[in-house]
């Protein structure tokens, strides 16, 4: 898995596949009706990738927070099957979260985390 040059384990989990790709705007009219607009969403499809269990070493988050802070506006993003998709990184929300995997005084980059979570929307 590649997130633009940033190879990653497969083990990420797409956690994400519950998106319709529909919106929905309603109001009132002034005569009481109810006018409702239904659109096919262009872009913005979230993808949440989540490692579980599986480990990540604290430098590989480093790489990613890194590349989080550069605010690029498309990059592109590997899956585990291969198919590829022009994202962003959500700043919606945390766009990368993780915990550490032991209870650590002082992490250093062979710390191992868990629970990374990675979120990104497409563009």
């Amino acid at each position: 898995m590649m997130i633009d040059t940033i190879t990653l384990d497969d083990d990420f989990e797409v956690t994400s596949a519950l998106w319709t790709g529909f919106t929905l705007n309603k109001e009132y009219a002034s005569s009481g009706a109810l006018l409702v607009e239904l659109a096919q969403m262009q872009a913005g499809m979230p993808i949440v990738l989540n490692s579980g269990e599986h480990w990540v070493k604290k430098s590989k988050v480093d790489e990613l927070l890194a590349h989080a802070k550069l605010g690029k506006a498309s990059f592109t993003l590997t899956l585990p099957d291969s198919s590829t998709h022009t994202v962003m990184w959500d700043y919606t929300d945390t766009p990368i979260s993780a915990q550490p995997l032991l209870r650590e005084t002082y992490q250093t980059n062979g710390s191992n985390l868990v629970n990374v979570q990675l979120k990104f929307l497409t563009v």
